[in-house]
């Protein structure tokens, strides 16, 4: 081993880096390595905007983190490019005789445990795999049992520390060969991130042409296949269809690749007086306190931060009855569940929320403030530090 302690952050994108890790890479300096960080920065198109990237690059340039670019590892079949990253990053682990490696998402936390394996026997360095969602679960289709089940069984491994944050990843990854498997509540909560100014809900309201008798759905997040926005177009269109005269209005704040497929899929459904795209928004905070229920219908998470988010300020949630999500919403206490392929049961759900008081509501948004405490990332730092500290 080297003289001074050393540590590799690393994940597929420099998105994953900077939204989840930027708190890990503070604790592991806290304890004494020098960090580096590994990612492929040229995969980051869609999540944030070029000017958030320029952002989060300086993020890891002021805490003196080295940044390492690999190759994509998006892409399962790109055999060029996964070669091209295992060989980076098994060079990068073996020059530097890492302390720890943690490492994250299904295809880049595979290629760079394989890309370990040496540096673990030869120099003793320790291997953390965060899995931020299994791509095989409940419902997921049988493929993905058998590729990704038997792919993380056989590169558990190679494996000192096997994070879950569901329950349900947690109960599979038992039947793992890592050395030790562990649930942490997500990357957590800033549960004080998200104040809205004093006249925030007013201002969005005023700005949006929204009047005060209007009911207000907000989604935020990255506009991506797999959020499922779809579904909540053609549960309103079922809505309106039947005669319901709830008045309603659906935001979704964010950015994505299929921002024009929606857009177009909401003129095709006639919705738009009920629903309307902001595009990315600097101010998160005052649109959610614009709104009234927050709707999550994604088809698949680990455990989603945007609804952790939602709740922590207090909103009722709408969302899909999935993993990660049925560890943070009691049916019919926080809110209400609904299968993210049926978009009748959402209307269900959304009849639900509807037809409750508001006084109600409110009530939901204060049992999921209670309940967002347990994922502050107050708590989840000291346990990440425990977990470093420990190995």
């Amino acid at each position: 081993m080297s003289a001074s302690k050393k540590a590799l952050m690393h994940a597929h994108t420099a998105y994953m880096v900077t939204q989840f890790n930027i708190d890990n890479i503070k604790i592991l300096q806290e304890l004494g390595y020098t960090v580096d960080v590994a990612c492929c920065w040229a995969d980051d198109d869609s999540a944030l905007s070029p000017e958030a990237m320029k952002a989060r690059r300086k993020m890891l340039d002021d805490l003196g983190c080295r940044v390492i670019e690999t190759a994509s590892l998006r892409k399962i079949f790109n055999i060029s490019e996964l070669s091209k990253a295992y060989k980076q990053l098994k060079h990068e682990v073996e020059t530097n005789q890492y302390e720890i490696v943690h490492t994250q998402s299904p295809i880049g936390g595979v290629i760079c445990r394989l890309a370990c394996r040496k540096a673990r026997k030869l120099y003793g360095t320790k291997v953390i795999y965060a899995a931020h969602g299994f791509h095989f679960f409940k419902g997921a289709p049988l493929k993905n049992w058998l590729v990704f089940y038997n792919v993380e069984k056989y590169c558990s491994k190679f494996t000192d520390l096997l994070i879950t944050i569901n329950q349900e990843d947690y109960k599979n990854a038992q039947k793992f060969k890592a050395k030790e498997v562990v649930y942490v509540p997500g990357a957590g909560v800033d549960t004080n991130k998200f104040v809205a100014s004093a006249d925030g809900r007013e201002r969005i309201r005023k700005e949006l042409g929204i009047d005060d008798e209007t009911t207000v759905l907000l989604s935020v997040g990255e506009l991506i296949p797999r959020k499922n926005h779809m579904e909540v177009f053609e549960a309103l269109k079922q809505m309106k269809d039947a005669g319901k005269d709830y008045k309603i209005k659906y935001l979704i704040a964010g950015r994505g690749k299929i921002a024009e497929e929606l857009q177009n899929k909401i003129n095709e459904l006639g919705l738009q007086e009920q629903v309307q795209m902001l595009g990315f928004r600097s101010d998160v905070a005052d649109v959610f306190a614009a709104s009234d229920i927050y709707v999550f219908p994604s088809h698949q998470e680990g455990l989603p931060v945007a609804l952790m988010e939602a709740m922590s300020v207090g909103m009722p949630v709408v969302c899909s009855r999935i993993r990660g999500n049925v560890d943070l919403i009691e049916e019919g206490v926080g809110g209400y569940l609904f299968d993210s392929k049926d978009a009748s049961t959402l209307v269900t759900a959304l009849d639900r929320m509807m037809a409750k008081a508001e006084i109600d509501r409110r009530a939901m948004g204060s049992h999921n403030v209670a309940v967002m405490e347990n994922f502050d990332k107050v708590h989840v730092n000291a346990r990440m530090k425990e977990i470093y500290s420990n190995l």
